[in-house]
């Protein structure tokens, strides 16, 4: 696909500039596209905020109380060692 697009002389020279030499505008232009595709996917994903209706409640574990903590006393026997 061909298109002609109108772009601020700095800002293009700086991104000619951070890509390094051997880059080209071709690749530059198709860099950035893949890039704003991916941000905007990444925009719309975290706007939907978990807002599936099909989707099951997600189990979590919570810490017990301190009140149900015990303290428990291990002993272990390897090849006759106590540990």
């Amino acid at each position: 696909m061909r298109l002609t697009v109108t772009i601020d002389d700095d800002l293009f020279a700086k991104a000619v500039q951070m890509t390094g030499p051997g880059g080209n505008e071709a690749d530059l232009l198709r860099e950035v596209i893949n890039t704003l595709v991916r941000v905007q996917a990444a925009r719309r994903l975290a706007a939907l905020g978990g807002t599936w209706s099909g989707m099951a409640d997600i189990p979590r574990r919570r810490p017990e109380p301190e009140s149900s903590r015990r303290n428990v006393t291990l002993s272990v026997r390897l090849a006759g060692i106590r540990a």
